[in-house]
């Protein structure tokens, strides 16, 4: 019994030897930091867009709730182009959603010694958490835009029109973001 206990403990002992001596195992440097506040700046991108999508069917439901007004026996439907218009937005809120994806699924570069070896690992997640802020000023602007989002808003004209100039930065954000991914 007491052999088995030691061979247990000796495998223990050489599997966390080789992970701590591993080429893989970095710790806690300056490289995994930034890939954690790469992360995380995505992560606040994202809730930002998921903010703006909330806002923005909160509008569309009170608009919904205006436009189509109550049915009634002559009229159980609401008019077609209202129908229309609302499947557009609803359309335009799940690209919002698909964007918030999009964010949080970012491609980073790998932190393996190979990786590293041969590129300057540390200045491109520099560069990344540089364009991850300029994600989230972006996001956040679209957030802010979003809110000035409402049923009179929608009734008047186009969401696109009012958010246009905060998805295009956004967009473009994201853009620069996948090139340099691509440039690796």
């Amino acid at each position: 019994m007491d052999r088995r206990i030691s061979e247990i403990e000796d495998g223990f002992e050489r599997e966390l030897g080789a992970l701590l001596g591993s080429v893989n195992f970095s710790g806690y440097t300056d490289r995994t930091r930034l890939r954690s506040d790469d992360l995380a700046v995505r992560n606040a991108a994202g809730r930002y867009v998921l903010e703006a999508k909330q806002s923005l069917g909160a509008a569309i439901s009170a608009w919904w709730n205006d436009a189509a007004g109550e049915p009634t026996r002559e009229n159980p439907f609401p008019p077609a182009e209202v129908s229309r218009k609302l499947r557009d937005l609803r359309a335009f809120e799940q690209s919002l959603a698909d964007l918030e994806t999009t964010i949080r699924n970012a491609a980073t570069p790998d932190l393996d010694a190979v990786w590293n070896h041969r590129s300057d690992g540390a200045n491109v997640l520099q560069s990344l958490v540089t364009l991850d802020r300029a994600l989230l000023q972006n996001a956040r602007a679209l957030a802010v835009a979003a809110t000035s989002v409402t049923k009179a808003t929608l009734g008047e004209g186009d969401v696109r029109e009012v958010l246009a100039e905060a998805l295009q930065a956004l967009n473009a954000a994201i853009a620069s973001r996948r090139d340099l991914i691509a440039s690796l």
